[in-house]
């Protein structure tokens, strides 16, 4: 004999073969979104045990409908078959079964709020948009020093000595005129500055400085932001930060979607994630593929010897996978990652002082293809 298994919103049935019903497990009216969202991570919950064990006392038999694997239950008995006839009978005769479609797409209105909260509580989601604000953050005051340097040239042309971006909004920021600039870092300009005692509108003067502070705040909200990052990927992914730094490992983390995903990733996948483009372009076109993507910006990587830093790349990417890995699986930190990183950068460094000369089937690989030219069928000549 056999029966079958479905579930609704409100708990789980089970059905003969004449699609009758023989049992149900109906869910805690307070813990209907809790047991939902537990089924849609591959959990089994506990009604969905009661059932089973329930029905295996008659049936031989037990076909349900489920995502998960045979082997989660344990129970000879059970054939996963996902939709089957007690499902697909259910689903249209809601009103039978006492289910409403108004209160089950509010139920699943509600589990899909649920799950938004819960992503959105997630650690790493908060540090992905961390670093995203950062890079738009620097677009941003890029463009507006840029324009402060130009107005305030109207003014006070010798503020261009300061090459500090940071240091020249600060010192129009905190002293409101150009007297007051100069006290305030006398070594920066020249002792016969000319001046053409032309009184400047003070209304000019104001929104110049106002404008000043306002970037000087944006530099200051972006310190802040900087500051939060290195704690909360110290906090998250401490294994990765002692061995990229906060900034690269943020970016990782932000690139891969998150931080379990990034642990999934293989290393050949981190070593050239951030070069997707090289990377089209070289199945594409026959380019050569890309070294490297993102942990470019790994001082070891970038200031490596350029025959040396495919190697280097490759290395770092292997040690950053495992590091991820620890920080979501085991929990354990290995304190001495980053100085056993080192030790191998050094010791390719050493056994490749020089690039190698490339091969004939080196060259070959490694230049491009030719495009041949399609040569068109010749006409014979009519006579």
């Amino acid at each position: 004999m056999e029966c079958y298994i479905t579930y609704s919103v409100k708990g789980f049935l089970a059905f003969n073969s004449e699609n009758e019903l023989i049992s149900e497990k109906l869910f805690p009216e307070d813990e209907i979104i809790n047991r939902l969202a537990e089924i849609n991570d591959k959990k089994i919950v506990k009604e969905e045990l009661e059932i089973i064990e329930e029905v295996s006392k008659e049936y031989d038999e037990i076909i349900i409908e489920s995502n998960k694997r045979h082997s989660d239950y344990g129970n000879d008995k059970i054939i996963i078959k996902t939709p089957n006839s007690a499902g697909e009978y259910l689903r249209s005769n809601y009103e039978k079964f006492g289910l409403d479609s108004q209160d089950i797409t509010s139920i699943y209105r509600n589990l899909a709020i649920y799950n938004i909260k819960k992503a959105s509580a997630s650690e790493d989601k908060h540090l992905i948009q961390a670093i995203n604000s950062i890079d738009e953050i620097d677009e941003s005051i890029s463009k507006l020093v840029e324009r402060i340097r130009e107005w305030y040239a109207l003014y006070f042309p010798e503020m261009d000595v300061v090459k500090n971006n940071e240091t020249y909004i600060k010192l129009i920021s905190q002293n409101k005129t150009k007297e007051k600039i100069i006290e305030a870092k006398p070594d920066a300009f020249p002792s016969d500055i000319i001046d053409l005692d032309e009184d400047i509108n003070p209304l000019d003067l104001e929104i110049m400085n106002n404008y000043a502070n306002s970037i000087y705040e944006l530099q200051k909200s972006r310190q802040n932001i900087e500051k939060y990052i290195d704690e909360k990927i110290e906090s998250i992914a401490p294994n990765l930060k002692l061995l990229v730094g906060s900034s690269l490992g943020a970016k990782l983390i932000s690139h891969a979607g998150g931080i379990r995903r990034l642990a999934l990733y293989s290393s050949s996948t981190v070593q050239i994630m951030g070069a997707e483009k090289a990377l089209f372009r070289h199945l594409k076109s026959g380019d050569r593929p890309p070294k490297y993507g993102l942990i470019y910006q790994h001082p070891q990587v970038r200031g490596a010897k350029w025959w040396n830093r495919g190697k280097i790349a490759r290395m770092l990417a292997g040690m950053i996978s495992l590091a991820v890995r620890r920080d979501v699986f085991t929990k354990t930190f290995d304190e001495n990652a980053a100085e056993e990183f080192l030790s191998k950068v050094e010791e390719i460094e050493k056994n490749n002082p020089f690039p190698t000369k490339p091969t004939r089937k080196n060259k070959k690989e490694h230049s491009k293809p030719k495009k041949s030219k399609k040569k068109g069928k010749k006409r014979k000549k009519r006579r």
